[in-house]
């Protein structure tokens, strides 16, 4: 697939039974401010079982700039890899096919890249309930997104947070291909991965503070269920990605990175510890104390970046739970 000139801006979203929610999103994708020349939309087929291919294709036959991937089943980490590896614009955005955008917001995002000479660029979002009602983000979700460039190290520190999302960016393309950094396919917190790396590779980061994405919250999603078996997935996930932050910080240089990952990893250890204040305490500790990983290290709120707490867990309870999450 060559680039052409024109090409300004590839969307790519991903499909596994997405066919009840895909009509809105590319809906929203194709009621922006660009010409059908000036970007691409590109569906990847990740062997959804339902019409999700069917609806994709019926896109592609009446809008030039729908491009319809189709493969077997890879997982979301996998699809994104196959919509990067496809992708010719100049910049990158990812979308989910069960939210939407807002309407005419990739030209003015562009032009931002542009005009700042970018490799990222995040803007805001809302999340929404299953009826397109906006909802109160969760408790905590303070992000700043005020405008001031920075490097990424300096980025990952001070401005990421914990909410790695990948489709809240844009990104120049060339540089994602310059990191060589691709999604690791079979991990459940695949964002969380990808998101810190190829920020702390970026040289020039902005935030911009406009809602440009609209965050569907699904009832049934495999990150909202409350079943066993989404809990038993789940907390693997979460030691799977644990693993991964302290590969992360091993494998950098840079203090300001190693803060951010110290942090991360210890959010998802109280996130771990949630379950353990239902029916299995025991084995949920018996599994923290193995990651070596104690004490946690903790960035309060409003302090500067170099404030951390040293936290043992000596004994747990809901109590002592919910009073540490307060600290983050």
């Amino acid at each position: 697939m060559g680039k052409t000139a024109e090409m300004r801006l590839s969307i790519v979203t991903t499909m596994y039974n997405s066919a009840k929610y895909l009509p809105k999103c590319v809906d929203s994708l194709l009621d922006q401010d660009l010409s059908e020349e000036d970007y691409e939309i590109i569906l990847v087929n990740d062997g959804s079982p339902d019409n999700s291919l069917e609806l994709a294709e019926q896109y592609a036959s009446c809008h030039k700039n729908i491009k319809v991937l189709s493969h077997a089943n890879k997982g979301l980490a996998g699809a994104r890899n196959t919509g990067l590896e496809a992708a010719t614009g100049d910049y990158l955005c990812f979308v989910d096919p069960d939210d939407y955008v807002h309407p005419s917001i990739y030209g003015k995002l562009l032009g931002m890249m542009d005009e700042e000479s970018l490799d990222m660029l995040r803007f805001n979002y809302d999340m929404v309930s299953e009826d397109y009602q906006i909802i109160n983000k969760p408790k905590g979700t303070v992000i700043d997104y005020s405008q001031q460039i920075m490097d990424g190290e300096a980025f990952l520190d001070d401005r990421l947070g914990y909410g790695c999302f990948v489709w809240s960016y844009v990104y120049r393309l060339s540089f994602l291909r310059k990191t060589g950094i691709m999604f690791k396919e079979g991990a459940y917190f695949d964002d969380t991965n990808w998101l810190p790396r190829v920020c702390s590779m970026a040289d020039r980061i902005d935030s911009v503070d406009f809602v440009g994405y609209y965050y569907l919250q699904r009832s049934g999603s495999l990150v909202n269920s409350m079943t066993e078996e989404a809990k038993q997935k789940k907390v693997k996930g979460q030691v799977d990605l644990i693993s991964s932050l302290k590969d992360f910080a091993s494998q950098t240089h840079s203090e300001k990175v190693k803060h951010w990952c110290f942090s991360m990893i210890s959010l998802t250890v109280l996130a771990i510890m949630s379950f353990a204040v239902e029916e299995k305490k025991k084995d949920i500790i018996a599994l923290v104390s193995g990651l070596d990983v104690f004490p946690l290290e903790l960035k309060p709120k409003n302090t500067t970046p170099r404030v951390r707490n040293k936290l043992r867990v000596i004994d747990w309870s809901p109590k002592l739970y919910y009073t540490l999450c307060q600290m983050l």
